[in-house]
């Protein structure tokens, strides 16, 4: 009895079937322990608030590609899974149904808040981890971890402290992105940048001896409160007689002194002033 060959290849059936079979045989395993020499890749854990996009798919492929050929070479091969938490989108997300719903997180307090973020997760955290596979992505699934998982919230602090006690990371002042909603700093991943229309406005430092003036130009006239000094380029030849000499700030009345700085940029066509940071070094300037 002949069966009939179908008219063109189901990539769809025939991969399904045959990764729950590679699954089935453990052919993704890693044994603990083993005498092989150990090679493994911790996948970089997808967000659990949506869908992998191309950028997932290109970036698993390759490190596929890599594990594959490392167990083709004899190596106890792991290549460990994970998902991560995403805390601020995630909340996002949740604050979006509790608003369908008529509440609000402060209202309902932190710890039914929270339930609400892990009932999401449960609900909708396991559809990457569905494409992850559909992908042929072959990763121990027996060790799939979540970064909220109980051990692993003590294993950052541990791997934190650490780093820190070594001198590999430091607490330092930073200009950052603040949401005034959410009441806390934000990633450059998860600001949405804007381009709007700005001004370019002069003013003028009167010197504080009464014998002249000097002009700024700046797009962000608001930051003038903070000015500690002025700068001006030393091979300025316009600006050069006036570096040692004080200014009088117009709003605070306090002396700032003129000094020649490299940073200025001379095609602009003006000095610029300094700002400080708490600390006490120059951290940046404005034109």
């Amino acid at each position: 009895m002949s069966t009939e060959m179908p008219p063109a290849y189901d990539a769809q059936a025939a991969e399904a079937r045959w990764y729950d079979e590679w699954e089935r045989r453990g052919y993704f395993g890693a044994i603990a322990g083993s005498e092989r020499q150990p090679y493994c890749i911790v996948l970089p854990p997808p967000n659990v608030t949506g869908a992998l996009h191309v950028g997932h798919a290109f970036t698993q492929l390759l490190q596929d590609i890599v594990v594959r050929r490392a167990r083709m070479q004899g190596f106890e091969t792991l290549w460990l899974p994970g998902t991560d938490h995403a805390g601020i989108a995630t909340q996002i997300v949740v604050e979006r149904e509790l608003a369908d719903e008529g509440l609000d997180r402060k209202e309902i307090g932190r710890e039914a808040f929270v339930q609400r973020v892990w009932d999401w997760k449960e609900r909708y955290g396991g559809r990457i981890v569905e494409q992850m596979r559909a992908l042929g992505n072959s990763c121990d699934w027996s060790r799939l971890r979540f970064t909220m998982d109980e051990g692993l919230e003590h294993a950052v602090r541990v791997a934190f402290v650490r780093m820190y006690e070594a001198g590999l990371i430091y607490r330092g002042e930073r200009i950052i992105n603040w949401c005034p909603k959410d009441g806390t700093a934000l990633s450059d991943s998860e600001v949405e940048h804007e381009d709007v229309d700005g001004e370019l406005v002069t003013f003028r430092y009167r010197l504080a001896d009464g014998n002249g003036s000097i002009d700024v130009a700046t797009t962000r006239i608001e930051t003038m409160l903070g000015d500690t000094g002025v700068a001006v380029h030393p091979a300025d030849a316009r600006y050069r007689s006036l570096v040692g000499k004080q200014v009088r700030h117009p709003l605070t009345g306090a002396e700032l002194p003129i000094v020649a700085d490299e940073a200025v940029d001379m095609t602009f066509g003006r000095p610029m002033t300094r700002r400080t940071s708490r600390s006490g070094s120059g951290t940046g300037s404005r034109p």
